[in-house]
Parts: C-alpha cells; structure tokens; sequence
C-alpha cells in the first residue's frame, strides 16, 4: 500500500515513465524466458518505435529512463535480471530517440563457474548494468549484438 501512495504521489511523466519501463520489464521477462536470444531480440525492436514528437512532454534524461526501469524492475519475479533490465531500457530509450547499444560480456570461469553480464550503452556511456564491467569481456564486435 505505502508504494501504491508514493507511485500515485510522483509527477504524472513519472507514472507515465514508470508504466512505460513496466510494460517493457515485462515483455522482456517472458521474452528472454520462452523464446531464443534473437526472437527476444525482435520483440524489442518492435517495442522500440519512437514517440511521435510532441512539444509539450518533456523528453526524460537517459538517467531518468534508467531508474524507471530500475524501479520498475523490483515488481516483476526476476525482473532484475541484467539482459531483462538492458533489453527492457533499450526499448524505453528508443522509445525517446535515444541510441542504445547492448553489450554481452564473459568473464573466465572462476571456481568452474562460468560468468557473464548485460549491460546497455548510449552514447558510449553506461546506462544501466555498470556492475564491475572490468571482469567482462565484451562479445564480439559492435555490430554483434548492437542496435
């Protein structure tokens, strides 16, 4: 209930902002759980189409875009996963004619256990999944798994 207010007392481009990355939470929670990497993949770009331009909506700072998306995670069963959470702001970034570039890395196995991380990109700047990057090693190129 505490959340119910304090959702309902943000600015409505907040609530807005907040529903958006919801949607896109959960799109890509059912996305990267049933279907291949690549369909997952399609389904966010279909999600991605920009807004039509309208003067009188403020266009949100990527910051702003990263903890909706952050916030918007902590409702959904496994939402906080790092490729839902880079997907799911890749398709809320665009959504604001923001570029957005997913990375994938790997780091070596330590103990047997293998390692890899999501993160997402704009403008060569970590938007959100900035978790000890220095361990991982980006897959392949920019065109890989970019956007």
């Amino acid at each position: 209930m505490k959340n119910i207010g304090k959702f309902f007392a943000l600015p409505a481009s907040d609530r807005m902002l907040l529903f958006q990355s919801l949607t896109a939470i959960v799109a890509m929670r059912a996305g990267v759980w049933t279907l291949p990497f690549g369909r997952a993949r399609r389904l966010a770009d279909a999600m991605s189409h920009p807004m039509r331009a309208n003067s009188s909506r403020v266009r949100p700072s990527s910051e702003k875009i990263a903890w909706a998306v952050a916030t918007a995670s902590r409702a959904v069963p496994s939402g906080g996963n790092c490729l839902v959470r880079a997907l799911a702001t890749g398709i809320v970034l665009k959504r604001y004619r923001y570029p957005s570039e997913l990375k994938i890395g790997v780091m070596k196995p330590v103990d047997g256990h293998f390692g890899a991380h999501a993160w997402l990109e704009s403008g060569g700047i970590v938007v959100i999944g900035d978790f000890e990057l220095d361990r991982y090693m980006p897959l392949g190129g920019p065109d890989s798994v970019g956007r």
